[in-house]
């Protein structure tokens, strides 16, 4: 579960800025906490940041995203070389600095990061086991050029990870990257060293950052009709007209016309590589699950215009299907990809994968209302809450929709709500709303409207107005 996330130096984020799930003083809506034992105070289960635009929302989701990928894929985002603050000059070739805690495996661990984009420097990289009020270091990095050092309690007797992390440190990526990839023998040999890849695959499968076009990890669920039609049902409790989705068989030579070479030489080795897994064989891709019940494999390839789902049966055997959805018009029934659907029925459908799949994960999502009328918002937001109560899920996503914060939804805390600001050097500010003055005639939405707190724009006309009145 996330607890807390700081950056500095990165797009509009100038010194540290600082977001915590940790719960605040609110007493009501109990059922939107988690409570755990590795953290001081109980965790949110919902968070819904607000602010207007260019105030750096998205800013703070690409930030989160540019961790993730440092660590999972050991790369820097595109033109990484311009993404440093450029509220002061003098950040250019300094350090981005990104910190995350959360807990993963039962434990609480804060790892950090720092790296001059520009060059793809790490600079720093640390993590930390905290228990209590002990911290303990199992590796440290404390500036360019100089060696990693590594608690006795992963080191082992024949000290392998530091003959590692000599080769690792000339590849420009961060340790827990290098020492998760490619290495499945490093890990079996030293397995005090296993908590290093528990900790990344919270980062790989975890933590999920989506953006207003991109897909989440779930859909691979459609392949099993108990959830095919849970889906089926929310979309149509959702008032999108859809009453089911069926899966028609199709040729791999159809799946294969919709994509690129790049992306067709990824499907052909995944397949590979499930059929390897299916004969018991090892690799790295042993390791991450793609077993649904009863040990067949199934993947989905999704684009705007089409959902297309591969699957390997037990005897070694695969089908291609695409996803159509059913709609009733008078008397009969009707079938269409998903391109035929409406921008609004593809947003849904993304997120609902996070209701149905209820797993233990942390959802980021940019931009939760776009292309979505207001009520149906509100709608997902109280749908989540309530399946929330019977799972340790999060969700944090930017918005601009206030009938979330409002009197007559009632749905959340004051502590699950966050506001991005300008501060006077034009970079982003973060507050939760715990912290500021609320006026007690007005509702939460009104007060956020009326600028009570500020994140939200100014135009000089109202001055005027104001003025002449």
């Amino acid at each position: 579960m996330l607890v807390s996330f700081s950056v500095s130096n990165f797009l509009s984020f100038n010194t540290e800025t600082v977001f915590s799930m940790q719960s605040g003083r609110v007493k009501a809506k109990k059922e939107h906490l988690i409570t755990t034992d590795e953290t001081a105070k109980d965790l949110l289960k919902f968070a819904a940041i607000y602010g207007r635009n260019g105030a750096g929302k998205s800013n703070f989701i690409r930030a989160l995203d540019t961790l993730k990928n440092f660590v999972v894929h050991g790369r820097a985002p595109q033109k990484a070389a311009e993404l440093w603050c450029r509220s002061d000059p003098a950040n250019e070739g300094h350090p981005s600095c990104f910190r995350i805690s959360f807990v993963a495996e039962g434990s609480l661990f804060e790892y950090t990061v720092s790296v001059v984009l520009s060059t793809g420097t790490v600079a720093e990289e640390a993590l930390v086991l905290v228990r209590g009020n002990r911290r303990t270091a199992l590796f440290t990095k404390e500036a360019a050029g100089s060696p990693y050092v590594f608690h006795n309690s992963i080191r082992g007797r024949t000290r392998d990870i530091e003959v590692l992390s000599r080769s690792f440190d000339m590849s420009g990526k961060p340790f827990l990257h290098s020492i998760n990839s490619g290495t499945i023998g490093f890990f079996m040999q030293n397995p005090q060293a296993g908590v290093l890849r528990d900790v990344y695959l919270w980062f790989r499968f975890t933590l999920e950052i989506i953006f207003p076009d991109q897909p989440m990890q779930e859909t691979s669920l459609l392949e099993y009709n108990l959830c095919k039609d849970e889906f089926a049902r929310l979309l149509n409790e959702f008032d999108t007209g859809i009453t089911g989705i069926r899966l028609e068989e199709v040729s791999k030579e159809r799946v294969f016309q919709e994509l690129g070479t790049h992306m067709q030489h990824i499907v052909n080795n995944d397949m590979l590589a499930a059929v390897e897994r299916q004969h018991g064989g090892g690799g790295v891709n042993a390791m991450v699950k793609k077993d649904p019940p009863g040990g067949t494999y199934a993947s989905v390839i999704r684009n705007r215009r089409n959902i297309f789902i591969i699957n390997l049966g037990e005897n070694g055997t695969f089908s291609f299907y695409i996803l159509k959805f059913v709609h009733r018009l008078g008397t009969h029934e009707v079938e269409f990809t998903m391109e035929r659907e409406s921008d609004g029925t593809h947003r849904l459908f993304q997120l609902l994968e996070m209701l149905v799949s209820r797993k233990k994960k942390v959802y980021v999502i940019d931009e939760i209302n776009r292309c979505l009328h207001p009520l149906l918002v509100v709608r997902f937001v109280k749908k989540y809450l309530e399946t929330a109560e019977t799972c340790d899920m999060q969700l944090v996503t930017t918005t601009h929709e206030t009938y979330i914060i409002g009197n007559k939804a009632d749905l959340v805390r004051r502590d699950e709500v966050w506001i991005a600001g300008v501060n006077g050097d034009g970079s982003t500010s973060l507050k939760c709303l715990e912290e500021e003055r609320v006026r007690a005639d007005k509702s939460l939405d009104d007060n956020y409207l009326d600028g009570v707190w500020g994140g939200v724009p100014e135009f000089p006309e109202d001055e005027k107005t104001g003025e002449a009145e």
